[in-house]
């Protein structure tokens, strides 16, 4: 191997490194125990949920099932207790996400929960403003990292945005969360992770909780 080569390995292990301390890599996390009931991970990416189902587009080995639609018929109406998607919402256009939450509360048994971490678009603009209107510093969490095909952003979102599409869909009892408080553990993801910029750390996330009350 010669020395260029080495100097990428170098590099490619120490980004490997970050990525696996920063988003959790493949590591299990194991959250507070719940009530046994079926729990759902979507879009679970790199994050390695102990007790949950990890659905995602890519393949990994803590993945159990893959899908893109995130349909889930795997699973009958009204078998799955919770609902878990960090920054996948987005992925999906207005006119997919009502179909989307409408099917998730249809496959959640009365008083499922289904919980959502998005970007928010009040927080991004804070961030945008608070560091001279610099639009590089969003421009990934607005739009996506646009590395391959399913990262790219279709939707945006801020608290009212949210409740009010939450509502629509059938959803009541919609309040924020927080990681620590609701799995009792630090996943590792963009539920709880923010923006370093040069005018310090910035939240960028909205994380929205909801209930099925009734069938």
């Amino acid at each position: 191997m010669n020395l260029i080569s080495r100097v990428r390995a170098k590099i490619k292990s120490i980004g490997d490194r970050k990525q696996q301390a920063r988003y959790g890599g493949q590591r299990p996390v194991y959250p507070k125990s719940g009530d046994g009931g079926l729990k759902i991970h979507l879009g679970a990416g790199p994050i390695n949920i102990q007790g949950w189902v990890s659905i995602d587009a890519r393949q990994a080995p803590h993945i159990h099932l893959r899908s893109e639609g995130f349909a889930l018929n795997e699973f009958a109406d009204g078998a799955i207790s919770e609902i878990y998607m960090c920054h996948v919402l987005e992925h999906f256009s207005f006119e997919e996400i009502g179909e989307i939450l409408r099917n998730f509360r249809k496959k959640l048994k009365v008083g499922g929960v289904l919980r959502l971490s998005v970007p928010d678009f009040d927080r991004l603009v804070t961030v945008y403003q608070a560091n001279g209107n610099n639009l590089e510093l969003i421009k990934f969490a607005l739009m996506g990292g646009q590395d391959y095909e399913h990262n790219f952003h279709k939707s945006v979102f801020n608290h009212a945005a949210l409740a009010g599409l939450l509502a629509s869909c059938g959803f009541e009892h919609a309040t924020e969360w927080s990681t620590l408080e609701e799995f009792g553990a630090h996943l590792g993801d963009w539920s709880e992770t923010g923006f370093q910029t040069p005018k310090g750390e910035f939240p960028i996330s909205l994380n929205m909780k909801a209930i099925k009350a009734q069938a």
